[in-house]
């Protein structure tokens, strides 16, 4: 059993993902040859160069997750196992240390992973700015919520599958609601606790964002910029929360960089997944996916952590399942990423019919020179990774003079 799923896992996730990533750096260095586009030659070939650096950590990465998964399934959650048995009596205390211990050690290992990408690479192509203070306060504040939100939705998950036949079912209801009233809650009381929030002074900008939005029936809490800069030198805006409290977030690097009519064609981009109902399409999509998960954990976890030799406790199946989601994300990320794409050209059908095709255009191509994205990618990579078009696609469809 634990070859079976050792091959399950190489041949559906590892090697499928790692062969996507070297047909996307043969791609990007045939591109490289070519005339530059959208950029100048210096940013151009420096924008190649750190995407193929991104790629090769990605392979790392992948044969770093494949290391890990074969670690924790053939000793690790047998010592877990044997490790957290001798500390509890009561099986849903029990079950819920074995999640939580796995969660925090889980997160510790890929540790290194996110401080090399956030702390070295990005800093090596000039992209972050994060200080290893700021980086380590970030991780301890990611572990507190962890600890607390992993706690609370940890305990009642073992209660259902302790006291409910199809608790699989209440889970998947449990767990989609909880995802809803996160991302309601999200752009007031988490986000604030890594970013600092502060109201939009420029009163000008403010009445024309203000008009835009009643514009198209937008309600929202209130204009905020984000200090964005203190990790990161790319641009971007979007609209947090769910209902009557959602907010207009600015980066302030995009303050800074992008002029108002810019600015306002992107603002038109992101209502116009307001107004084609793109975020409740996304949940959509998101409880299809944690529905199968649900029904795979019901019917097959329990059964197949004994046959691994674990005694099948609860938290082991969620511990579990989390290890091996990421297989049955990537194969559904191209049917999550071809919706997405389509939604991404009707956004700016809609941005460009607020402003103009060109204001957004170059708007886009403002952020992409200041973001230092390379503009190609290859069309498998596309497929299994993009929820947005490639830039070139998007500036065709608004009729851009490159």
């Amino acid at each position: 059993m634990l070859l079976l799923l050792s091959l399950v896992f190489v041949f559906l996730y590892i090697l499928p993902k790692i062969i996507v990533d070297f047909f996307q750096i043969s791609f990007i260095k045939k591109k490289m040859q070519e005339q530059a586009i959208i950029l100048n030659h210096e940013d151009y070939q420096n924008a190649g160069l750190y995407a193929i650096e991104k790629l090769k950590f990605s392979i790392f990465s992948s044969l770093y997750e494949c290391v890990v998964f074969f670690c924790w399934i053939f000793f690790g959650f047998m010592f877990l196992q044997d490790f957290i048995g001798g500390f509890f009596e009561n099986e849903r205390l029990y079950s819920l240390a074995f999640l939580l211990t796995f969660l925090l050690l889980y997160t510790l290992i890929n540790l290194p992973l996110s401080y090399y990408l956030s702390m070295v690479l990005d800093k090596k192509f000039g992209f972050s700015k994060m200080s290893f203070g700021l980086f380590l306060k970030d991780t301890l504040q990611g572990l507190v919520l962890l600890i607390v939100f992993g706690g609370i939705i940890g305990y009642v998950l073992i209660y259902l599958v302790s006291y409910y036949k199809f608790w699989w079912l209440y889970g998947f209801i449990f767990v989609f609601f909880v995802i809803v009233i996160i991302n309601m809650i999200y752009p007031t009381l988490i986000a604030p606790i890594f970013n600092n929030f502060t109201p939009l002074e420029d009163e000008s900008l403010k009445e024309r964002i203000k008009g835009l939005l009643e514009s198209v029936g937008f309600e929202s809490k209130g204009i905020f910029v984000m200090d964005a800069s203190k990790r990161d030198g790319r641009l971007n805006a979007y609209f947090g929360g769910l209902g009557k409290v959602k907010r207009v977030i600015l980066f302030d690097t995009l303050l800074k960089k992008v002029s108002t009519d810019g600015l306002l064609a992107i603002l038109g981009h992101e209502l116009g997944h307001f107004k084609h109902k793109d975020i409740i399409k996304n949940l959509f999509f998101n409880a299809i996916f944690l529905f199968i998960l649900f029904v795979f954990m019901g019917c097959y976890t329990q059964d197949l952590l004994q046959n691994i030799g674990l005694d099948g406790n609860s938290g082991s199946i969620f511990a579990f399942i989390f290890l091996v989601a990421s297989v049955l994300g990537f194969w559904s990320m191209p049917i999550i990423g071809y919706f997405s794409r389509k939604a991404e050209y009707n956004a700016d059908k809609f941005g460009a019919n607020l402003s103009s095709k060109a204001t957004l255009a170059n708007a886009l191509v403002r952020i992409v020179n200041e973001n230092k994205a390379f503009p190609y990618s290859h069309s498998l990579y596309v497929f299994f990774h993009y929820t947005h078009p490639p830039l070139i696609d998007r500036l065709k469809a608004l009729d851009y003079t490159f």
